[in-house]
């Protein structure tokens, strides 16, 4: 089959689940266009930015797609391209897509509050605890499983004669007769990162046009990718780590615009020509004659049962492994983290949370296609699964793309793959970037609630959620439903304890934002420095994706208190909850056995899994209270 067509079927697919699904959830939410949103309504200029809607979609969508639909399916499409691509065309439409809109507009209706907070309202206390801890726990994977992948990618090499370039090239620095190819991403990374307050102060401060920020992010783009040519990083992938570390521990305790907000601004347009060129890639490829999907040698369309030998069964292992590309827990954190409380209009929910996931499985899908046009199933085999320390997922996809792009344009596989390297490695950082300050807010909230009782954390109260007038109406999927107010937010019960000495300076020092920070930059390090991201990614696709399943629990709590048909996320929750619950299961029966080794993974799957039995019996226990208060109401 061609990639043409593989290509068609995936664009019409997308575009029909936007076209028609998208709405149909939109009504079932119940979207409104004259809602005042958190960002609107807050606007304390650090973390609540009213901004434009085109911005505040590159900031979502850089930091949901970082690693996730490149790497993921890279390490699955093992199990064959059929299976890989029909995961990503149904998970993306059904469940992912759903998720992402699904937490965006409730944590909009919420005051901007995240999942935690959420939970509490609806569920209750219990779930918040147990859902905060799990949240800090998949932020710390996905922060040290990135960490990783960013060292991997600073420091890939690959042999000259694979990249048919002579030993006297000067591309790339050399080092032990292999080309360096990662040094000149991370250079690029730095000068994206200098160059973002200025960014930022134009189109928010001095509000210059977007479409003009657009022309000098590209200008920026351009002179990072110049500079990283002439002046490569060499350093030690510890140094490396450090040095990240150390960025995004300052940028979390910064607003938001000056960092985060423009630095995924710029370096989404890296993301969007790349993706313009893997389109193009491919599609001159196939009309070149390359792009036949499973020729004699190439990956083939289904390579389950010598995959399931070797990863796992396909169910759960392979809904697992791709994760970002279908559906993506970490997406809910953004939607609700820092996303939420920067959207200016009720609607951007669904063209930032909803449109976004699609365009992310898009990504995934011209991954799966560059991996079929570009390598051959040895050529994959040798870059992606050869002895564990040597497995480099990053590494495979930056020869994909070389030889897809050569293939279909011509160019030197060493272009290619540089330009992979580009796609890849900003990203990485964005997404350490957004999910650093996420951990803070979880921590933060945390310290508030364990510690409200006292004077330096006292608050009147968590902000109310927004409650419908009586009696409005709302049409979803065919039925007619009545708002009903949300439950009441949580309140500190009886006057603040006064606190003096070294309780009070203890208290005032966790409620600084850099002290909480840094907090979650040393949980990272700590999982980080000690495991790969290849021993990382199964844990962490089971945690993120038990996540997903949660959030999806907890929409359809919310979705349920309001009378709104719950059936559109019920279903897709139920599923993840199986599915990513039995590939927990399985990781923690295969670690147990090891646990001196691996005690901290150990720890982390237990807790993971306990939390989720904990917030799912907690929230069945809460639906069936509700049921019965409405049926003893009928019958007075």
């Amino acid at each position: 089959m061609s990639v043409l067509a593989i290509m068609a079927v995936a664009v019409l697919g997308l575009f029909l689940g936007g076209r028609f699904y998208a709405p149909l959830i939109g009504r079932v939410l119940g979207e409104r266009s004259d809602r005042t949103t958190p960002a609107v309504a807050i606007n304390d200029g650090r973390d609540y930015v009213p901004t434009k809607t085109p911005v505040v979609f590159a900031h979502h969508y850089a930091s949901i797609a970082g690693a996730g639909p490149i790497v993921g399916p890279v390490l699955a499409i093992l199990y064959g391209w059929g299976p890989a691509l029909a995961w990503i065309l149904i998970g993306g439409v059904f469940l992912g897509a759903v998720h992402d809109y699904l937490a965006t507009h409730i944590a909009l209706r919420e005051g901007g509050k995240n999942l935690t907070v959420i939970a509490r309202r609806y569920i209750g206390p219990g779930a918040f605890v147990m859902l905060l801890i799990l949240l800090v726990l998949l932020l710390v994977l996905v922060c040290a499983a990135f960490l990783d992948l960013s060292a991997k990618a600073l420091t890939s090499r690959v042999s000259l004669s694979v990249l048919q370039m002579s030993p006297d090239q000067k591309l790339f620095r050399v080092e032990n007769g292999e080309a360096v190819i990662g040094g000149i991403a991370s250079t690029s990374v730095v000068v994206i990162t200098a160059c973002s307050p200025l960014l930022g102060f134009l189109y928010l401060k001095r509000k210059v046009p977007v479409w003009l920020c657009s022309l000098l992010a590209l200008v920026i783009c351009g002179v990072s990718i110049f500079v990283g040519l002439h002046l490569p990083m060499s350093v030690s992938p510890l140094t490396w780590k450090l040095m990240i570390s150390g960025y995004v521990l300052i940028s979390a305790g910064l607003p938001v615009w000056l960092f985060l907000q423009s630095r995924d601004f710029i370096n989404v347009h890296v993301l969007y020509v790349g993706i313009a060129l893997l389109v193009v890639a491919l599609i001159a490829a196939a009309l070149r004659g390359g792009g036949q999907m499973a020729g004699a040698s190439g990956i083939p369309l289904d390579n389950w049962t010598e995959a399931s030998r070797q990863l796992g069964p396909g169910w759960p292992v392979l809904f697992v492994i791709i994760a970002c590309g279908a559906v993506s827990g970490f997406h809910g954190l953004c939607a609700g983290g820092t996303t939420c409380k920067q959207l200016n209009n009720e609607l951007a929910a669904r063209r930032v949370g909803y449109y976004a996931m699609l365009l992310e499985s898009f990504l995934a899908v011209c991954v799966v296609c560059c991996l079929v046009v570009g390598l051959s199933l040895v050529d994959y085999k040798a870059y992606c699964y050869p002895e564990p320390a040597k497995r480099n997922a990053v590494l495979t996809f930056a020869m994909a793309v070389g030889h897809t792009t050569h293939v279909g344009l011509g160019l030197p596989i060493a272009a290619g793959a540089l330009a992979a390297m580009l796609l890849l490695e900003g990203f990485l950082v964005t997404t350490l970037d957004t999910a650093i300050r996420l951990t803070r807010y979880l921590i933060e909230e945390g310290w508030a609630t364990f510690f409200g009782r006292f004077d330096v954390f006292a608050e009147v109260g968590l902000p109310a959620a927004e409650t419908p007038a009586k009696g409005q109406v709302g049409v979803a999927g065919g039925l007619t439903t009545e708002e009903t107010p949300p439950a009441p937010a949580l309140v500190t019960s009886g006057p603040p304890v006064p606190t003096r000495g070294l309780l009070r300076l203890l208290l005032g020092t966790l409620k600084h934002y850099w002290v909480n920070s840094g907090i979650a930059v040393a949980l990272m390090l700590v999982l980080g420095l000690g495991n790969g991201y290849t021993v990382l990614w199964k844990i962490f696709g089971s945690a993120n994706q038990l996540l997903a399943a949660l959030a999806l629990v907890i929409g359809s709590c919310w979705l349920f208190t309001h009378r709104r048909p719950v059936r559109y996320t019920l279903l897709p929750a139920l599923f993840m909850l199986v599915t990513s619950g039995w590939m927990l299961v399985r990781l923690l029966s295969q670690d147990l056995p090891n646990w001196s080794q691996r005690a901290p993974l150990v720890v982390t799957e237990f807790l993971v899994l306990a939390m989720t039995v904990g917030i799912v019996s907690l929230t069945a226990a809460r639906w069936q209270r509700t049921r019965q208060e409405r049926r003893l109401a009928v019958a007075a």
